[in-house]
C-alpha cells in the first residue's frame, strides 16, 4: 500500500480555538512497558479504528500492540514477538494485500525482520537482514521508487541501506552510504522520510555526526546526501515540520550540545539554519502537533519528567510551554500524536518511566477556518454521507491522516462516505498532492 505524506494548508485566517487537553488515560501500567523505543498508531484489523503498536528495548524487549476497543479504551497487550533489544519498527503493506505489515529492527545480531499481517494475525518475523551494523538505529517505510510497493530504509551506526520491494514482499538490498563511501564521518542516529523538494517522491532526513543531512531521491530511490550543519554538531533527534507555514517541510533537531535548532526549507530542499531555541530543555523525544488549531504546527516533546508542547508563534520562538503531563516519578519516553477518538483532531500519546503508556484526548473542536477552508470545493462539510462537488472532478483520491488511500475515483460530481468511519480525511483533487483538502465524516 502506497503511503502519501501531506502538509495541510489553511487558506483563510483562522479563528483560534484553544486546545483542551483531556485527563490522562493509562493504556498499560505494567513493568513490561519499560524502555519503549517506539509508539505508533495504525489500523491492524481493517475495522477503521487504529491500534497502538509498541516496541521495547532491553533483554526482555518485545513487539506488540493494544487492540482498539472503539470506546477510547484498549485491550491488554497482544504480543507479536518477544524481541530482545528491539530498537523500533515501521509500518507498510509489503505484499500489497491491503493489510498493514511491520518491519522491526534490533536484537543481539542487529537484525531486521518482516512481520506479515494475515488478517490481523501476524506471522513469525522473517529475517530481512542481519549484522546490519554495530547497532541499528532507525527504520522508515515509503514507496521510494514509485512502483506502488512499500520499500524500506534502515540506518545502522555506520550505514544507510535501501531495501527495494519487488512488489510481492521480496526485497533487494542496495547501499545508500557506508563508512567507506561517505564523504564525511558516517554515524547515523535518527531518520525520517518526507518529500523535501516537492517533486512527488520521498526523500530522507537524517540526524548524524555530520549534523543535519538530507538525502535527495532522484525518483528511482537513488539518494544523494546534502549537508546543512554549518558548525560541527551531532543530531540525535530530527523531526520534519512546517515551522514557517509556507507549505514545505522544515526540520527541527536536537544536538549533542543540548540545543534545539530549526532549519527552513526554500521548497527545493535547500535548508537554512534559522535559530537555536535555548529555552527548550534536554529532549528525549521530539514530534509535532497543531495544539491550538491555528493551522501552524507546534513542538510536541518529552524531557525529564515532563510531556510538553512548545507553541509556535509568529516569530517561531516557541517560548510558550504547555504541560501535557508531569510526574517526578517518571522519566518520560516517546511521544506520538495520534487520532484515538476519530474526532478529526490528533490526540496526545506518550510513554514514561518503567510503567506507563498513556494518552490524553484533544478535546478542542476544529477551528472555524479549518471547516470553512474547503467549502469552496465541496459540500456539506462536515458530512454524514453524500459529498457534492461544485464542478466535475477529473480525478479524486481520499486518504486517512496516516496517508492510506480509501477512495480513488474519476470524473465524479459526488462521493458517498456513509459506510466510512467517523473522523477527518484528506481529499486530493486532480493529483494536487501539495494541497489536500480536509473533510470531516460525522
Amino acid at each position: 500500500m502506497k503511503t502519501i505524506y501531506f502538509i495541510l494548508l489553511i487558506v483563510s485566517f483562522p479563528l483560534i480555538v484553544t486546545a483542551q487537553i483531556g485527563t490522562v488515560s493509562f493504556i498499560d501500567t505494567s513493568v513490561q512497558t519499560a524502555g519503549v523505543t517506539k509508539l505508533e498508531s495504525i489500523d491492524i484489523d481493517n475495522d477503521g479504528h487504529n491500534e497502538i503498536l509498541t516496541s521495547t528495548n532491553g533483554n526482555s524487549g518485545r513487539l506488540g500492540f493494544y487492540q482498539n476497543l472503539t470506546n477510547n479504551s484498549f485491550s491488554a497487550f497482544n504480543l507479536i514477538e518477544s524481541y530482545d533489544f528491539c530498537r523500533g519498527f515501521a509500518i507498510g503493506d509489503f505484499n500489497n494485500d491491503n493489510w498493514n505489515d511491520i518491519v522491526s529492527i534490533g536484537g543481539i545480531n542487529q537484525d531486521a525482520k518482516i512481520h506479515l499481517n494475515n488478517s490481523s494475525t501476524f506471522s513469525p518475523g522473517v529475517l530481512l537482514d542481519t549484522n546490519i551494523s554495530i547497532q541499528v538505529n532507525d527504520v522508515v517505510v515509503a514507496d521510494f521508487d514509485l512502483n506502488n510497493s512499500d520499500d524500506i530504509v534502515i540506518i545502522g551506526q555506520h550505514s544507510i541501506d535501501f531495501y527495494r520491494n519487488n512488489g510481492s514482499g521480496s526485497f533487494t538490498k542496495e547501499e545508500i552510504l557506508s563508512t567507506s563511501t561517505s564523504p564525511l564521518i558516517l554515524e547515523c542516529l535518527d531518520l525520517a522520510a518526507r518529500d523535501m523538494d516537492n517533486d512527488g517522491d520521498m526523500d530522507l532526513i537524517s540526524g548524524e555526526t555530520a549534523g543535519l543531512v538530507v538525502y535527495i531521491n532522484d525518483g528511482n530511490a537513488v539518494f544523494t546526501p546534502h549537508y546543512y550543519s554549518v558548525n560541527p554538531e551531532i543530531f540525535g533527534l530530527i523531526h520534519p515540520i512546517d515551522i514557517d507555514n509556507d507549505g514545505d517541510y522544515d526540520v527541527a533537531g536536537y544536538n549533542s550540545a543540548g540545543e534545539v535548532k530549526w532549519f527552513s526549507n526554500n521548497g527545493n530542499a535547500i535548508m537554512t539554519f534559522e535559530a537555536t531555541l535555548p529555552h527548550i530543555p534536554d529532549l528525549i523525544s521530539l514530534s509535532s502537533i497543531d495544539y491550538n488549531n491555528n493551522g501552524v504546527e507546534d513542538l510536541y516533546t518529552s524531557y525529564a519528567n515532563n510531556i510538553s508542547i512548545f507553541e509556535n508563534d509568529t516569530n517561531h520562538t516557541f517560548n510558550n510551554e504547555i504541560t501535557v503531563y508531569q510526574d517526578n516519578s517518571l522519566l518520560m519516553g516517546t511521544v506520538q500524536p495520534v487520532d484515538i477518538d476519530h474526532q478529526g483532531a490528533l490526540d496526545f500519546l506518550w510513554s514514561g518511566g518503567t510503567n506507563s503508556i498513556a494518552f490524553h484526548l484533544n478535546q478542542s473542536p476544529l477551528s472555524i477556518s479549518e471547516v470553512n477552508a474547503t467549502s469552496n470545493f465541496f459540500y456539506p462539510n462536515p458530512t454524514t454521507g453524500l459529498v457534492n462537488f461544485t464542478k466535475p472532478v477529473k480525478k479524486l483520491a481520499m486518504y486517512n491522516l496516516l496517508g492510506q488511500k480509501y477512495i480513488e475515483a474519476y470524473h465524479v460530481n459526488e462521493i458517498n462516505l456513509t459506510n466510512y468511519p467517523s473522523g477527518m480525511y484528506l481529499l486530493v483533487l486532480d493529483d494536487n498532492v501539495q494541497f489536500p483538502q480536509k473533510i470531516i465524516k460525522e
